[in-house]
């Protein structure tokens, strides 16, 4: 019978162990140790943040940004405030429906895989076992993506939890870095209608001259217009110094798949034997910005394939757009 109770109560101490909120520090540190029904609320780790291009993002699917809940023992609800807070661009009060208040349910904690959370091993892509975002545990706080798809400029705020509505469980832990707040940016449509990249640019070649002497192109201001390819096409018209004041040329791009895709073969109106083309750099690809108030980068090739019969082919050609 001695070595029953022994055992009952080696039992009982294991399981208070691993129920106990351990994780506590900071000026916290030991609060949550002795009762398995207190704890925190975080988000992943500091610096975490979600950038969503508008035009690359399906809008039938919610923006899921998952808490988690650091209670051991959590028997009935929680509510996790939360405010939204704008840092630059619309108000995302404005733009979302969202209630400001996260619902946990009963009987869910993801207390259990903190540990694996702390040490790298839930994320998958970077060689984890286990996927945070495929737990149903995780609560989500969600954005309907499509109701910010007519912003015009970059929308910036943060996800700033402020309380829970349970004595014991706290927003992070005072006096320790646990992440209470969580950053998104959503870049606007580049559809030509938002009037992003449309209208007056200076013109500055960073590459250097050209082979024929003197500049690719003088630094300029130039137009960029809708192009001939749709809403997600620009073109402006620029003189090709080489050939004279009065060789106009059209240099015509999109924005594809989040990238700045230069078209290729296009005529510089010159050459030395064959007509002399201009194009995109394929192996130098850049990503869009998010929207005109960052200058735009085209990277090109002059002798593109080696066109114009000149002896030389595929020399880089930089050309940076910067709104006015």
């Amino acid at each position: 019978m001695k070595n029953l109770y022994k055992s009952i109560f080696l039992s009982l101490t294991l399981l208070l162990t691993v129920y106990s909120c351990d994780n506590s520090e900071g000026d916290n540190e030991g609060k949550f140790n002795d009762d398995p029904a207190t704890g925190w609320v975080q988000f992943v780790t500091a610096g975490e943040s979600t950038n969503i291009i508008i035009d690359n993002y399906d809008t039938s699917n919610l923006l899921e940004v998952p808490v988690f809940i650091n209670i051991p023992v959590s028997t009935s609800e929680l509510a996790i405030s939360y405010d939204l807070v704008t840092v630059s661009g619309a108000d995302p009060n404005t733009i979302f429906s969202n209630s400001g208040v996260l619902i946990n349910p009963a009987n869910s904690s993801t207390h259990f895989f903190f540990s694996d959370l702390e040490a790298g091993a839930l994320d998958i892509a970077n060689g984890g076992t286990k996927d945070p975002l495929t737990f149903s545990e995780f609560p989500r706080i969600q954005f309907d993506i499509a109701l910010a798809a007519n912003i015009s400029e970059t929308m910036i705020f943060d996800i700033v939890m402020t309380s829970t509505d349970r004595d014991g469980v706290t927003v992070g832990v005072e006096g320790s870095p646990r992440p209470t707040a969580y950053r998104i940016q959503i870049c606007p449509s580049l559809n030509a209608s938002t009037g992003n990249f449309v209208g007056d640019y200076s013109l500055t070649v960073t590459s250097g001259d050209s082979l024929f002497g003197g500049p690719v192109f003088a630094d300029q201001t130039v137009t960029l217009d809708e192009g001939a390819n749709g809403a997600f096409s620009r073109q402006f018209d620029v003189v090709y110094e080489p050939g004279g004041p009065a060789n106009l040329m059209t240099v015509t791009f999109s924005f594809s798949n989040g990238q700045i895709i230069v078209d290729d073969g296009l005529s510089t109106n010159i050459g030395c034997a064959t007509l002399l083309l201009l194009g995109g750099d394929a192996d130098n690809i850049l990503s869009q910005p998010c929207d005109d108030s960052e200058g735009i980068t085209l990277n090109m090739l002059d002798f593109q394939g080696g066109s114009g019969g000149c002896g030389v082919a595929d020399i880089p050609l930089v050309v940076v757009l910067t709104k006015l």
